[in-house]
């Protein structure tokens, strides 16, 4: 029986800058990637895995790239694709480009703190949360071996801070830093997870240990293209012993609920 599935978490990146971006990737994270950056491969993939919806991702790591990415994440969407946005603490006009954002028919926005170069909690972050709050859901990369910008506690103080903001804790809560997702943000009731470069890690039992700790309700698939493809995802979903209701929670009815799709 096919079975609905939408990747609540890819990268897309231009053709132009796919391979040394992916590269860049690989060298920080020193793991094998599953493609190579380019867009129409996971595209493919999402043909042949038959994925009902992704949401794509591109990150601006400089003020000057924010507009350029919009537009280009933009011009992929379609109704099966979903594009979230990008800011940058530096640009100038932060209201004015989310204002865009939002007219563009972009559903989100994307932060990756280390890439991006602050920290969760920075208050030059605020006015941008502030903006954001209670508009756009906020998918946050979280954790990190080497540095700690995005760790689950610094998360936790801006959701204290910013109760009405909706939030997707990346990584189920913080790739590599799950006891300290447990102990700070696992459980609230304004924050979603996502399965991406999380499940690879861990035992199906710890994955599903730390989807509970969440609720059901509140955890999203997703790949973290081009980190890993949609096979390999879903046959480690498959492994973790979620009962069929939560599997169908998992795999599409909460992305749906959260981004208010029929």
């Amino acid at each position: 029986m096919e079975r609905k599935v939408v990747d609540f978490h890819a990268h897309a990146f231009a053709d132009n800058i796919a391979e040394k971006a992916a590269q860049n990737l690989n060298t920080y994270y020193d793991i094998p990637l599953a493609g190579n950056g380019q867009f129409c491969y996971v595209k493919q993939s999402m043909i042949d895995n038959k994925i009902d919806k992704m949401v794509v991702h591109a990150t601006a790591t400089k003020a000057s790239q924010v507009e350029h990415i919009n537009d280009y994440v933009k011009s992929l969407t379609s109704d099966d694709i979903i594009g979230f946005g990008t800011i940058h603490f530096e640009y100038e006009n932060i209201t004015a480009e989310i204002d865009r954002i939002i007219k563009m028919g972009l559903r989100g926005m994307k932060f990756h703190p280390v890439f991006q170069g602050f920290n969760v909690d920075d208050k030059e972050m605020y006015p941008i949360y502030e903006c954001l709050e209670g508009r756009l859901p906020v998918l946050m990369h979280m954790g990190d071996k080497n540095v700690d910008n995005a760790t689950p506690k610094r998360l936790a103080k801006v959701m204290d801070d910013f109760p009405h903001l909706t939030v997707i804790a990346a990584h189920l809560g913080g790739v590599f830093e799950w006891e300290n997702a447990e102990k700070y943000l696992l459980g609230r009731d304004n924050m979603y997870v996502d399965t991406s470069s999380a499940i690879r890690f861990l035992t199906p039992e710890r994955s599903y240990e730390l989807m509970k700790k969440q609720g059901m309700d509140k955890v999203l698939f997703g790949t973290d293209y081009p980190l890993s493809l949609h096979k390999e995802e879903l046959d480690l979903i498959d492994k973790i012993p979620m009962t069929e209701e939560e599997k169908e929670l998992v795999l599409w009815k909460n992305a749906y609920k959260l981004l208010e799709l029929e």
